[in-house]
């Protein structure tokens, strides 16, 4: 509670600090920060955001929660953000160290390049104010950090991307955690162009005849239907041709490239 405290008051003095000189100034200075973030998720091939948008509702829907949660980090270090699902752990902590670094920032600058008379607040205070915001958010830090479990300490750092969370989650089922399996397929489909190859499809492969056999409360025909054919056997595929009105899948041109291949791309290694 109090490390977010503190770090809302940093951020919002730094802000107040800047808007204070020039509009324009503030909003470099979050664009800049928000921008590196967008980079950096697209670099990663972790654009897209969890929940199961399609369509152009994915990436509309994907870019404005990405700038909520960053957002939300920026000014309330909202420890939970970390997870790779969401921020991850590196944006996080250099948005953590941006905010802070640039409160530090604002103060110099309104120092030396702002001349607002006798409005202007005295050097010597803005310093005492800074000082001790950050002493508190400081303190903070090291109170957490004192406290916190050393297990948990790498996922402030951790380069894991939301996909690659998921496979070692899915690898960490066990084999009759079908519910489970079936549930984060359905939440994650960008799994079965990951890695779905090699880790899905075997289980998919091997399991339908029974699944048809005993229609487990999770296998329904919405579920089916999100299924990619390829990961059901072919003598239930020309079934569910005849009975449902399935479809195959469109031919991707080789060469081709969309939006999906560069925002998600193939799993990194």
């Amino acid at each position: 509670m109090a490390l977010s405290f503190s770090h809302v008051l940093l951020s919002t003095f730094s802000c107040a600090i800047l808007a204070t000189m020039r509009t324009s100034w503030l909003l470099y200075f979050l664009g800049l920060d928000m921008c590196l973030f967008f980079l950096y998720k697209i670099a990663r091939r972790d654009f897209f955001y969890w929940a199961n948008f399609r369509g152009i509702v994915r990436l509309v829907g994907s870019l404005l929660l990405r700038f909520c949660t960053k957002f939300l980090v920026n000014f309330t270090m909202l420890i939970q953000m970390r997870h790779p699902q969401e921020v991850g752990g590196l944006p996080f902590l250099i948005s953590i160290l941006y905010s802070v670094v640039g409160t530090f920032g604002s103060v110099h600058l309104y120092a030396n390049h702002y001349d607002g008379g006798n409005s202007k607040i005295d050097e010597n205070t803005l310093h005492l104010v800074v000082g001790s915001l950050f002493a508190m958010w400081f303190i903070s830090i090291l109170t957490f950090a004192s406290v916190i479990k050393r297990k948990y300490l790498h996922t402030f750092y951790d380069t894991v991307t939301a996909s690659t969370y998921n496979r070692d989650w899915y690898l960490r089922l066990r084999e009759d955690q079908d519910d489970v399996k079936s549930d984060l397929l359905l939440k994650h489909p960008d799994m079965y162009s990951r890695w779905g190859d090699q880790h899905v499809m075997p289980w998919t492969l091997n399991n339908w005849e029974r699944w048809e056999e005993e229609k487990p409360i999770w296998f329904t025909d919405s579920w089916i239907e999100h299924v990619p054919n390829e990961y059901i056997p072919y003598d239930w595929r020309v079934k569910y041709k005849k009975t449902k009105g399935r479809v195959d899948n469109p031919k991707k041109r080789r060469g081709s490239v969309g939006v999906t291949e560069l925002l998600v791309g193939e799993e990194e290694r």
